[in-house]
């Protein structure tokens, strides 16, 4: 497109510790809406505890896919109302080991989940018994030693399961915790912009194209 290349692109935060496939996802849909509004895009790889203040300051211009609650609690962030994701929050636990149906259940038990994803940190906040692991092996790792008793991760909704390593011994909880929409924020200097990325967004929800770009950002994740 003209003049693409020279515009000042807005620079928007995505997840650096992604585990789960979201972030790519995100980054996919976002670029494309950018580019049917002739807007240039940059994304900002960063932890989550660091891009949100560094929005809320304005030295970003957004973050690709946050929780609805941050908007709500930060008003110097726009929520743009068309969920970009949704991701579910899934538990694994040893075959022979306890099975929780519900909440109560679940933070009752010892608990496990990645380093850094803020959904589960707040999630888990008033839970007796929970470790963090660097990675979905270490997590995996520890449940199968036993000294967790579940193992919490998020993976997107409504596409196959990205399955962790070596899942000898170990079975996956039917139902989800949670499932949560993900959505893109602006800062509030961006307030013209929200009702055209809103309405683009919208549009390729509708005609399928969102969907498209999920399955292909995740098809590439799951290629050798």
């Amino acid at each position: 497109m003209p003049g693409l290349a020279q515009a000042t692109p807005l620079r928007l935060a995505t997840d650096a510790n992604d585990q789960t496939g979201l972030a790519p996802i995100g980054r996919a849909i976002l670029r494309r809406a950018f580019e049917r509004l002739g807007l240039a895009l940059q994304f900002e790889p960063l932890p989550l505890r660091r891009s949100l203040p560094m929005t809320q300051q304005g030295l970003l211009d957004g973050e690709a896919l946050r929780i609805r609650q941050l908007a709500l609690s930060h008003p110097e962030l726009l929520l743009v109302p068309v969920p970009i994701a949704i991701v579910q929050v899934l538990g694994y636990v040893r075959q022979a080991g306890p099975r929780p149906g519900d909440e109560a259940g679940l933070k009752a038990l010892r608990l496990g989940y990645p380093r850094g994803v803020l959904l589960l940190e707040n999630w888990l906040a008033d839970a007796p018994r929970k470790a963090e692991a660097s990675t979905r092996t270490d997590l995996l790792r520890l449940l199968r030693a036993e000294v967790i008793d579940v193992a919490l991760l998020t993976s997107p909704a409504g596409l196959p399961e990205l399955e962790p390593d070596d899942m000898s011994g170990l079975a996956r909880l039917a139902t989800p915790f949670q499932v949560t929409p993900l959505y893109t924020l602006l800062h509030q200097r961006h307030r013209e912009l929200l009702p055209r990325l809103a309405a683009v967004l919208r549009e390729m929800e509708h005609s399928g194209e969102s969907s498209r770009l999920r399955n292909a950002a995740w098809n590439t994740l799951l290629m050798p």
